[in-house]
């Protein structure tokens, strides 16, 4: 995926399916590509993303090209998911990436809010992983000190 043309993309339109906090911008991010990082202090339960997009099978998601199918799309029901399903509907709720030790936290499967006080310039990490050994797996590149290095979901 061309992240440089996607965070362009993103920049002149950070909103497609999803909400994104204001007190927030898509960048370059160390973990994977891109990130969503705090422009200002987030304090502790505040909202900061809330995902959508449109409803696809499993058979749906696994037709889709690799870097957009399960990479963006979250299970609602088992075999259904709210996902995107082509690059330029990626905004910036999609670039929310995953931390073995993450200062946000999932909310009824579509709202991510914060754990605890966020400095400005803070990546927003959520824990994306269903903590079982089976699923789709990818290596994790997050640097926590607790870091499993390989993450399962579903």
């Amino acid at each position: 995926m061309n992240y440089k043309k996607i965070l362009n993309q993103v920049k002149k339109r950070p909103r497609v399916h999803g909400y994104i906090s204001p007190n927030t911008e898509t960048k370059l991010s160390l973990i994977h590509g891109l990130g969503l990082f705090s422009k200002r202090v987030i304090n502790k339960n505040e909202i900061v993303a809330v995902w959508g997009g449109c409803i696809a099978t499993k058979n749906e998601i696994e037709k889709l090209p690799k870097d957009i199918g399960y990479e963006y799309a979250l299970e609602i029901y088992p075999g259904y998911y709210l996902a995107e399903v082509k690059e330029s509907e990626l905004d910036s709720s999609d670039f929310v990436n995953h931390s073995c030790s993450p200062n946000c936290k999932i909310v009824n499967k579509f709202t991510m809010i914060s754990k605890r006080k966020i400095k400005k310039g803070e990546e927003l990490t959520s824990d994306f992983s269903n903590h079982k050994m089976n699923g789709h797996n990818f290596l994790c590149n997050c640097g926590a000190k607790n870091c499993k290095k390989k993450t399962f979901f579903n």
